[in-house]
C-alpha cells in the first residue's frame, strides 16, 4: 500500500487538500502501478514554532485564501 506523508504549514483549504490527494493518487496509479484503493495520503500540519530551518523557527507562509 503506497503511503504518502505530507508535512506542511497550516492554511490550505479542504479543496486544496482534495486536489493534492487526487493528483498524488493519479500519479501513483499511472506511474507506479498502484491500486487506486490502496493509495493513502496523510497530511501533517506543522504548527508555527514546531519546526525550524537554519537555526531559526519557521513561520507559516501566507496564502491567497487567508
Amino acid at each position: 500500500m503506497p503511503t504518502v506523508l505530507i508535512y506542511w504549514s497550516p492554511g490550505r483549504t479542504q479543496q486544496q487538500k482534495n486536489d493534492v490527494i487526487a493528483e498524488i493518487t493519479d500519479a501513483l496509479v499511472k506511474k507506479a502501478g498502484a491500486k487506486r484503493e490502496d493509495v493513502l495520503v496523510i497530511f501533517q500540519e506543522i504548527q508555527p514554532g514546531n519546526a525550524g530551518r537554519g537555526g531559526l523557527p519557521l513561520t507559516p507562509p501566507k496564502f491567497d485564501n487567508q
